[in-house]
């Protein structure tokens, strides 16, 4: 609602009725637009976080093409594309495929399971405590599983390592550009 001074009003009531109108109508379209992002959300995450931060450049870039009102807009447009990409690849999470695929060509598919773990004195088994296992076909001893678990990391390590890059240049570019985007 404008900052009007009341005096306006009861010069012209219309104008509060109509403006109270919008405020109903827009209200209840930004309900509608955003009621499955917020529905899905999860505080525990920050796919939550850059879920939402994804509808809102979708629905600033819609408005932006539709009504380009100034002259840098373009350059926004495109600005907020780009942001809208880094999202997309950020929740494809297929950094480290090309790598994995290869660690599975070269190892095998990687078999994980859970043993029991026992008391080696007695011989029974501990209920409360499991044990996890990790080996590969193709890795026969243990001096070839130690360079398949290494290997492994370092896929993860890169995978880790791309998307922190692409989330830094994200908010590199919110930071850069978001003043203009009001």
């Amino acid at each position: 609602m404008p900052d009007y001074r009341w005096s306006h009003y009861l010069t012209a009531p219309w104008e509060l009725i109509d403006e109270w109108y919008r405020a109903v109508k827009f209200g209840i379209r930004n309900l509608y637009q955003w009621f499955p992002v917020i529905w899905s959300d999860r505080h525990y995450t920050s796919d939550g976080l850059f879920k939402v931060m994804q509808h809102k450049l979708v629905l600033m870039q819609r408005e932006l093409e539709r009504n380009p009102y100034y002259v840098g807009a373009e350059r926004d447009l495109h600005t907020m594309h780009v942001c809208e990409m880094l999202l997309d690849r950020y929740f494809a999470h297929n950094y480290a495929d090309k790598c994995r695929e290869k660690h599975r060509e070269k190892w095998g598919e990687m078999r994980s399971f859970f043993e029991p773990s026992y008391d080696n004195s007695t011989g029974d088994v501990e209920p409360d405590a499991c044990r996890w296992f990790t080996d590969w076909p193709k890795a026969t001893n243990p001096k070839l599983e130690a360079k398949a678990k290494k290997e492994l990391r370092r896929c993860l390590e890169q995978e880790r390592g791309l998307a922190d890059q692409d989330i830094q240049y994200l908010f590199k570019l919110l930071s850069k550009h978001y003043r203009s985007w009001d």
